[in-house]
């Protein structure tokens, strides 16, 4: 099997849509922001190839709404539940970045120092989005 280099995203222009995911056994949240602080809900889409173009679709939607250029797309790793994700999105116009779960958790330290789990704020927190500095796990 070919190993792809991983890399760190180093730094994030101003026009990048910043798409973050939570990912589950069947459904998925994803979140949109830019790192002006303009975002979106939270959104659900599953886990089939219906679910995945709705989430291409809302990427696209807020690629125009909000006027980037570029897209990342950062996920936290969680085994083989990210395949279907990583190789629908490895065909598109978008750099796909994976999170240790251990940064997430300590994003969420920092951000509201809560250890409540939901669905909306999983995707969120993936982000760095939180009112005050922001905080990327994965820059």
């Amino acid at each position: 099997m070919k190993k792809d280099g991983t890399k760190k995203v180093r730094g994030i222009k101003e026009d990048t849509l910043i798409v973050t995911i939570d990912i589950g056994l069947e459904m998925n949240r994803g979140y949109c922001t830019t790192i002006d602080g303009r975002d979106t809900k939270p959104f659900g889409f599953d886990n089939t190839r219906e679910g995945l173009d709705k989430l291409w679709g809302m990427i696209i939607v807020n690629k125009n709404k909000f006027r980037c250029d570029g897209v990342i797309v950062g996920y936290e790793s969680t085994g083989p539940y990210a395949e279907p994700i990583g190789n629908y999105l490895a065909k598109k116009p978008v750099t796909v970045v994976q999170v240790n779960p251990m940064h997430t958790k300590r994003v969420k330290e920092i951000n509201d120092n809560s250890p409540l789990k939901t669905d909306d704020k999983d995707p969120r927190i993936l982000s760095g989005s939180k009112k005050g500095p922001q905080v990327y796990p994965w820059i």
